[in-house]
């Protein structure tokens, strides 16, 4: 998968150093809060604090994050990262194909008294199907992940 509109460290926060843009980053490539800090015994103040930084600046829409819909994939396992990609212990595991999908690199902002969850391929709202409204920002997200699940699934042979 390529980076698309995904933004690291070093261009959407070049102020943080160390640990902190380990945190950010794990947080833009989907890694949960606690996946980031399991087994961390150095710098876990500064690897949270990048980590809520780039969660921050992606829950007001500033900036483009990989969301990981675990159960999007055919067994509807669980997919968590395991070096450097999404496996799921049910379907993928070891050596299969990163369950990522471009479609996961979201961008989820406040749109009048709406949320809009958008995907890397939106155009504009009237000539895109890659993108849901919902009440809250994480309706807003699931809203996104069932209409791309579904995209997906019409276009499975």
């Amino acid at each position: 998968m390529g980076d698309g509109p995904l933004k690291y460290a070093q261009h959407a926060a070049p102020d943080l150093a160390g640990n902190a843009v380990l945190g950010f980053n794990c947080r833009v490539m989907g890694h949960s809060y606690n996946e980031t800090l399991r087994g961390r015994t150095w710098g876990v103040g500064e690897v949270s604090a990048g980590w809520r930084l780039a969660d921050d600046m992606a829950r007001k829409g500033k900036i483009y994050a990989t969301h990981n819909f675990h159960h999007s994939h055919e067994c509807r396992g669980h997919a968590f990262p395991y070096g450097g990609k999404f496996v799921c212990e049910t379907c993928t595991w070891p050596g299969y194909p990163d369950l990522c999908k471009d479609w996961w690199q979201i961008k989820c902002y406040p749109d009048g008294n709406m949320w809009c969850c958008v995907g890397p391929d939106l155009e504009d709202l009237q000539a895109s199907d890659c993108f849901a409204l919902g009440d809250t920002y994480d309706e807003a997200i699931k809203l996104y992940g069932d209409l791309m699940i579904a995209k997906a699934k019409a276009t499975t042979p």
